[in-house]
């Protein structure tokens, strides 16, 4: 791949270039959304990076809505490179006042100069200019609810097919609002930072700079920016101090976080997930939560072929008091969040993440001791990813130890954070 940092340093780009160049690296594949913005170079910071990532992600939030508009307008799918012009003009247009649109399209076809053909940039700019009209009637016209909502076709089908129509529609509108940034602390944030319904969790301010304010408490591991939803599991799980717990699929280290509050400084957490530079970032997570009386140590393995000897001979227990496992999944619950899902997510997708989802938990049954328990969580809101691979489990030979005692559900339209799903297994004595 190459290095976005190198085109970017070459001339001093405005946030608009740069967002037009993030959106053509990722319409060519190869990235995810937050792996792009990782890229900004330094000198992206404050208000020009604010606005490069609001219009990046804005483009790839409104994208099939502007896929949708577009069609009509053009004989043949257009490079990637002019095609990014189109969806970052297009979200400014989207909600943009009248009196704004000229302007709007003005200044996309002059920086299309820079990027594309005089062919294309002509291109560009009569194909803008009919875009306005064609919006409205979107928006006035109820016209597809893909369309209206900018989501893949297939998805909101399936999706039809899953809740009832209000919900839906309900799903479709919290997907596509900007998703807040929270905060969470056990210790009071100061001012701005607002205390919200659930405790400990603390809502950003959105038209300020805030890191500074508060980087103290995430340097010392006292805090951690994380969505409401990752509460759900670790409070099923529900430690004790003096517990063994094995965390699995565990980096970065977020839901670590909660399970060593529960230990209250005693006891053994061990965080497993795959080999890769992710375990970097767990490792610097776990050291801060570490004491003396407090063991937190990871362990770089795949859950599927692990065996209880690849932990005792690390001189780690070959069964736990509490297992977690938080699986991977389609990502469904946290689209309002991660934009991109919408364009990655395949309907195949949720047929594969089922069926690993299904190992991944009869893996993590035989490390969870006599009478100990188990949680399962996603942050999907599909039932074939939650309740039905945990019925599937408790009917199969891995699973006929198992109790399901207790469950958390998180639908986005109801709860008012991202989407999960948490079930807590008990083992017989």
């Amino acid at each position: 791949m190459r290095s976005l940092k190198f085109d970017l340093s070459k001339t001093s780009a405005t946030a608009w270039q740069a967002a037009v160049l993030l959106t053509d690296a990722y319409l060519a594949g190869g990235w995810k959304a937050d792996q792009l913005l990782e890229q900004l170079p330094s000198e992206f910071h404050g208000g020009r990076r604010k606005t490069c990532q609001s219009l990046f992600l804005g483009a790839l939030r409104h994208g099939h809505r502007t896929r949708a508009a577009l069609n009509p307008f053009l004989r043949k799918t257009p490079r990637t490179s002019v095609e990014a012009i189109f969806l970052v003009a297009a979200y400014e247009l989207y909600e943009a006042p009248e009196e704004k649109i000229p302007k709007i399209i003005h200044h996309a076809v002059q920086g299309s100069k820079l990027r594309v053909s005089k062919p294309e940039s002509a291109l560009i700019n009569a194909v803008l200019r009919k875009l306005p009209p064609v919006f409205v009637e979107i928006k006035e016209n109820h016209l597809a609810p893909a369309h209206r909502f900018s989501h893949p076709s297939w998805l909101v089908e399936h999706w039809a097919h899953a809740f009832k129509a209000s919900d839906c529609e309900a799903l479709l509108q919290w997907n596509q609002k900007i998703p807040t940034t929270y905060i969470r602390s056990e210790e009071a944030l100061p001012a701005p930072f607002e205390a919200t319904q659930w405790p400990g969790f603390y809502c950003a301010p959105t038209h300020e700079p805030w890191l500074e304010r508060i980087r103290p408490f995430l340097e010392s591991g006292r805090a951690y920016v994380k969505d409401p939803s990752t509460r759900l599991a670790p409070a099923l799980l529900n430690t004790q101090p003096g517990e063994t717990v094995l965390d699995l699929c565990a980096a970065p280290g977020g839901k670590a976080f909660e399970i060593t509050r529960g230990l209250n400084g005693k006891g053994l957490l061990l965080a497993l997930d795959l080999p890769g530079e992710r375990m970097e970032r767990l490792n610097q997570n776990l050291a801060r939560m570490e004491n003396e009386a407090l063991v937190c140590k990871s362990l770089a393995h795949d859950l599927l072929t692990l065996q209880p000897t690849d932990l005792s001979k690390n001189n780690y227990p070959s069964a736990f008091d509490a297992v977690l496992l938080d699986a991977p999944c389609s990502n469904t619950g946290v689209i309002q969040r991660r934009t991109d899902v919408k364009w990655r997510l395949q309907a195949k997708d949720l047929k594969a993440c089922a069926k690993i989802q299904s190992e991944l938990l009869v893996a993590a049954g035989q490390f969870v001791k006599p009478g100990g328990r188990l949680v399962y969580s996603t942050c999907s809101i599909e039932a074939s990813e939650n309740i039905e691979i945990v019925k599937a489990f408790l009917k199969s030979p891995a699973g006929a130890n198992f109790k399901l005692k207790d469950q958390s559900l998180s639908f986005p339209w109801e709860t008012g954070h991202d989407g999960a799903g948490a079930f807590l297994l008990q083992a017989e004595n």
